[in-house]
């Protein structure tokens, strides 16, 4: 080997280790290898016409010299990545790889799935997952999680596999609804369930709220969403809206109304549980004894209480749901 080649593998080997520790200077140190060997092959091309003998007696021709997996291996042994970033600044690790992804629906404004969010979160961290969700219009959330265009439902009330049959639940309750009537501040306070025969608003895709009119033989006026449920009972043109009792609670705090209040107890109350799509069935049992530890120590609880606990309380309101689980 030439002293000039010899210099070029030397600097090719250099600019290599440095690009793995510094890959943000690797491209600007590769320009300079590059022109340098540029040079040099122009130098050696005009020394020696290629095919003279002469030239190659004199070592100033030689063949081209290459980096095999020898050499990388000999310049990378010990070599570790600690503290170096590729180019877009995340960290680069020998050994810890990105952790895979569960995208999950959620109905949109739907507030109770705060809560159940922040339970799975933890949950699949516990898991090694990172959670993604995406939150979607109410039925359309269902029927995106039962065609499998995602992983999964944040969570729903039981027994929903009859309509969605690629939906499984975990077994273990990560949340509760609690159904209250809301109505204007003159309004009759609601005591039951079945006190409630004005023509209720309902939203459609609440299917806990679907289910409790009919078993109750209620007429609901469906509306599609909880604004549009507070408006028009703020406008007088219905006298009640059964909501889940969390929406009921935050949408008060934000809509710019001030007629509006709850005027019962909890109606109803039923437990959620999160749901996973067919391809994911090898989730559910670990999942299950994550999220069975986590009520058992009252991690649980706990989430559910910090959340609450950050809400202000309209004036008014009288209760207090996050004590109901």
């Amino acid at each position: 080997m030439s002293a000039n080649d010899g210099k070029m593998k030397t600097m090719f080997l250099a600019r290599f280790k440095a690009a793995i520790v510094h890959p943000r200077s690797f491209y600007t140190g590769w320009l300079i290898v590059c022109l340098c060997a540029g040079i040099t092959s122009f130098t050696t091309a005009t020394l020696a016409e290629p095919g003279s003998e002469t030239a190659e007696q004199d070592g100033y021709y030689e063949p081209t010299q290459y980096l095999f997996a020898e050499d990388i291996e000999e310049l990378t042994e010990g070599l570790t990545l600690e503290g170096s970033t590729d180019r877009f600044g995340r960290p680069l690790s020998g050994s810890v790889s990105a952790r895979p992804t569960i995208n999950l629906a959620a109905p949109e404004n739907g507030f109770v799935q705060d809560i159940s969010i922040r339970i799975l979160r933890k949950a699949y961290d516990k898991l090694g997952y990172q959670l993604v969700v995406h939150e979607l219009p109410n039925l359309r959330s269902l029927v995106s999680a039962n065609n499998g265009q995602y992983d999964g439902e944040v969570s729903r009330i039981a027994n929903l596999s009859s309509i969605y049959p690629n939906l499984h639940a975990v077994p273990a309750a990560i949340n509760v609804i609690n159904i209250v009537a809301l109505g204007q501040l003159d309004s009759a306070n609601i005591h039951r369930i079945e006190d409630i025969r004005d023509d209720p608003l309902c939203v459609r895709g609440i299917i806990i709220v679907e289910r409790l009119v009919s078993a109750n033989r209620i007429e609901c006026q469906f509306v599609v969403n909880v604004n549009q449920a507070l408006t028009m009972v703020s406008l007088g043109r219905a006298k009640y809206a059964l909501l889940p009792e969390t929406n009921a609670r935050i949408s008060l705090l934000h809509l710019p109304v001030s007629n509006l209040q709850i005027v019962s107890p909890v109606l109803h109350s039923e437990a959620l549980y999160h749901y996973l799509h067919e391809k994911n069935l090898s989730l559910v049992e670990p999942l299950d004894k994550i999220l069975s530890e986590m009520r058992s120590s009252g991690e649980v609880d706990q989430i559910r209480s910090d959340y609450f606990d950050s809400l202000p309380s309209p004036a008014g309101m009288g209760f207090d749901d996050h004590n109901q689980y």
